[in-house]
């Protein structure tokens, strides 16, 4: 399977957990590095952009490092108020700009936390085990990734994820791959508190 079938198959998934904005709201989303995401799903209560507010989420180039590890620099996304609805989004402003209602009348600050839910690493169209990963924050470590999965160190609270990635294996797993066709795509999810 060509490379580009497989980008064509990533996209961002936002998941909504009711109509309107809630404590509690989560949304996913997926940055993949070299490729294309076809289409954007939102949530009700808030929407993932990449800079400045874009509906799409920019695409990172990924690169080797001088000691040999493949490195993905950053692609910014971003929590913004969804003014519209899901089927319809309408970027507003940043998560923390805005209140919401708090239930008994009054308003209360909205606040949005980044976990990490899935790494995969692809060459040459095909899916690569065995590859260990750090996935950060601007060079702050949120999880880690080995053979057993996803492991969370820390969580990001914030409306902007500087979401980048840098493999931690040792180079010879990496040296398989070189010259081939390569992807990785991250998930995260977003949170509202």
């Amino acid at each position: 399977m060509k490379l580009s079938k497989i980008f064509s198959a990533c996209a961002i998934a936002l998941v909504a957990q009711g109509a309107y904005a809630a404590k509690g709201e989560t949304a996913t989303a997926t940055a993949n590095w070299q490729g294309q995401i076809p289409g954007v799903i939102q949530a009700n209560g808030f929407v993932i952009t990449g800079e400045g507010g874009a509906l799409v989420t920019p695409i990172g180039q990924l690169m080797r490092a001088q000691d040999g590890a493949i490195v993905a620099p950053n692609i910014q996304l971003e929590a913004r108020d969804n003014t519209g609805t899901a089927a319809a989004p309408v970027v507003g402003e940043l998560v923390s700009d805005t209140t919401r209602d708090d239930g008994a009348g009054g308003t209360e600050a909205r606040s949005i936390e980044w976990t990490v839910a899935d790494v995969a690493f692809y060459a040459n169209g095909t899916p690569v085990t065995g590859i260990e990963w750090s996935v950060q924050n601007d060079g702050t470590q949120l999880a880690t990734v080995t053979s057993t999965g996803v492991t969370q160190v820390a969580a990001h609270k914030g409306d902007i994820l500087l979401l980048n990635a840098v493999s931690t294996s040792d180079t010879s797993a990496i040296d398989a791959y070189t010259g081939q066709d390569a992807a990785l795509s991250v998930t995260v999810v977003a949170s509202e508190l």
